[in-house]
């Protein structure tokens, strides 16, 4: 495997802005000409790709939320308009919750090869996959990208615990893909099982999906050296942590905006919005001011590392109607196909709470007469909500009709940190 060192990234601030002005003037030229959904966003917004000069009129064009994106997606299927090429020409497509489609172009694997490569996955490891693979994309993405790399990778996904700790055990396996609490459960079954984690396992570094409070007990107790990953569908990899571990430095060729949730309008470094992020490489699907429904805020203190690129320091929560659920995004418009499908539930909301480290779903119902089968109601609902949602339900509550109201949150978020 190569050596993916970029020198743009100890460029001085106004040098790479000047490249990425030329790129992005090129991306949504091409969008403007090849993509009809594209097209008809920027006419319907008065802008026009000649109007790019510098980063700062990127706010011109309209931004793109999650649920605008399955919306239109939904309407003209299956990329909603934004695809260059015909379809059936792909690699492979991707489905992600909603449902919403996505596919990767070689520069999108490019990209991601040298933030992995950054954060230390190198040829010659043996990498746990905990990913989820089974109708989510992130499983399938990560394993693509370690194997185009030269990387052995264990396709395990998430779950099932004491098959991880034997698998890890057996492979010899040097890294960790997922999330930080999944993790974690696995070395404390490690632990019961009667392993020294430290002593009898060779896994040293883990690929961090989002952040979380054990991190620190990860590094600290059990020696393993964690890195931070920004991961975004539609959208790639934007960000990743360097060796000082003080935020994700924004990658070279993206662009990442803090914007005002409510007005869209950009906000200066330090204060807490939207981030919104612009790809400027990949022509199969170009990726032009997309939503991503996280909170956060950028940095431009200098890093110890030298790199002058803009820092994220953690994502803080989500905006919009999705919700991050155990690594999943759950979407109210998936939870209303499940309630559609069984009988008898006038009304619905779903609680997500935090207890012992695990995120826990409490599925509120309202039924429609007090005498149905309520066994066989929640029944049918955890089954159809794990299938269809792909996280499972802990408890099940009856509540009497009136209690939710009319203008209730779909998806209550009572989680005081948002694991992610």
């Amino acid at each position: 495997m190569g050596d993916y060192t970029d020198k743009r990234e100890w460029q001085p601030v106004e040098e790479r802005e000047k490249g990425l002005v030329e790129k992005l003037r090129g991306i949504t030229k091409h969008a403007y000409e090849k993509a009809p959904a594209m097209k008809k966003r920027f006419d319907e917004a008065g802008f026009h790709p000649s109007q790019i000069n510098r980063i700062e009129d990127i706010e011109k064009i309209p931004i793109i939320t999650r649920d605008e994106y399955i919306k239109m997606q939904r309407e003209t299927p299956p990329f909603g308009g934004f695809l260059t090429v015909p379809y059936e020409t792909l690699k492979r497509i991707y489905v992600h919750p909603g449902p919403q489609y996505e596919t990767l172009a070689h520069a999108d694997i490019e990209h991601a090869q040298k933030v992995l490569w950054k954060v230390g996955a190198k040829r010659g490891d043996i990498v746990i996959n905990a990913v989820a693979y089974h109708f989510v994309p992130a499983g399938l993405l990560v394993d693509d990208i370690l194997t185009s790399m030269g990387i052995t990778v264990v396709p395990t996904g998430f779950g099932n615990t004491d098959l991880q700790v034997q698998i890890m055990y057996d492979l010899k396996a040097t890294l960790f893909a997922g999330f930080p609490l999944f993790f974690m459960s696995v070395i404390k079954k490690a632990e019961e099982l009667g392993y020294n984690f430290k002593r009898d396992f060779h896994i040293k570094r883990a690929l961090a999906l989002g952040s979380s409070p054990v991190r620190k007990s990860l590094e600290e107790d059990y020696g393993i050296d964690t890195r931070e990953i920004y991961a975004y569908l539609p959208v790639g990899i934007p960000a990743c942590e360097c060796d000082e571990k003080s935020g994700m430095h924004i990658e070279e060729d993206f662009i990442v905006e803090v914007v005002d949730p409510a007005t869209g309008k950009q906000l200066p470094c330090g204060e807490v919005g939207e981030l919104v992020v612009t790809t400027t490489f990949n022509e199969i699907l170009p990726r032009i001011r997309f939503g991503s429904g996280d909170l956060s805020c950028l940095t431009d203190e200098p890093c110890p590392c030298g790199r002058t690129s803009y820092r994220i320091p953690k994502i803080l929560g989500r905006v919009g109607e999705g919700v991050k659920i155990r690594g999943m995004f759950v979407h109210p418009l998936e939870v209303e196909d499940v309630v559609s499908k069984i009988p008898g539930i006038s009304r619905f909301q779903i609680a997500v709470t935090h207890e012992d480290m695990k995120d826990v779903i409490t599925a509120k119902l309202e039924l429609e007469k007090e005498d149905l089968d309520k066994d066989a109601i929640t029944k049918s609902f955890m089954t159809d909500f794990q299938n269809r949602c792909r996280v499972r339900v802990n408890k099940v509550e009856f509540v009497h009709k009136g209690t939710i109201p009319e203008d209730a949150k779909k998806i209550e978020e009572l989680r005081k940190e948002v694991i992610l």
